[in-house]
């Protein structure tokens, strides 16, 4: 009878390390369905973070524009407190369809700087692009300043759309040089326009200024835009003509 009892627990034990062993051999798959989101999850999570793509010479040199120390000594060119000082529309301009400046003229309508400033007459007839344009022509050395700056006012009942920007001509050549962008006017607002004139500067269309670009200025422009709005018949007021360092 022991003999009995004895061969059944060990039919039982042996009976129960088999079972076990057949669960460890039962388990999935690598292969299915499964296994394949598991490892498209593991490389999902594994997969290393992009890389910022290298900023371009013009970025790197926006990011030192923004960082750039502030000007700090200013020294006025033209304030109009007694004439036009020399500006005028100039005649080559008188003869393009695109011509939106009439005449100059001392006022004491507004000013950013002292009493008077430079009245520009004016006609956009919009559905074209225009330009108003007067101009400075004389030689100049900017060295070593950094920036050329001028205010520009269009009254407060002014239609939106008029746009301004400061334009060179340089060297030998008399290279006509054009920022880059052009500023919006605000209505009933002094706008300062600001153009960076120091080497490397990214402010001027097709030219990359070197030390030599500010010693040898020939005229300066302020030149305010219409494209093909608003239509406007009237005054700017150009102030505080100025470059700084």
């Amino acid at each position: 009878m022991r003999k009995k009892v004895f061969y059944y627990l060990a039919l039982i034990i042996s009976l129960s390390v088999v079972s076990a062993g057949c669960a460890k051999k039962e388990e999935p798959k690598k292969d299915g369905p499964s296994a394949q989101i598991a490892v498209k999850k593991e490389a999902t999570t594994t997969q290393a973070a992009p890389q910022a793509s290298p900023k371009t010479p013009a970025q790197e040199m926006d990011t030192a524009v923004e960082e750039r120390e502030p000007i700090t000594e200013e020294m006025v060119l033209f304030s109009f407190e007694k004439d036009e000082e020399g500006w005028e529309v100039p005649d080559w301009a008188l003869d393009k369809d695109d011509h939106a400046a009439e005449s100059v003229e001392i006022s004491s309508d507004v000013a950013s700087e002292g009493n008077l400033s430079l009245k520009m007459n004016s006609n956009f007839p919009g559905r074209i692009w225009s330009a108003a344009i007067i101009e400075h022509e004389q030689y100049f050395d900017f060295s070593p300043y950094r920036e050329i700056a001028v205010d520009v006012y269009i009254p407060a009942d002014t239609p939106l759309g008029l746009r301004a920007k400061i334009i060179l001509t340089v060297g030998e050549g008399w290279k006509w040089t054009e920022m880059t962008r052009s500023i919006p006017l605000i209505p009933g607002e002094w706008i300062t326009i600001r153009g960076n004139i120091a080497p490397g500067s990214y402010d001027w269309k097709r030219v990359l200024p070197d030390e030599t670009f500010r010693e040898d200025i020939r005229k300066l422009v302020v030149r305010v835009e219409s494209n093909k709005r608003p239509v406007y018949k009237g005054p700017v007021y150009i102030d505080n003509v100025r470059i700084g360092k």
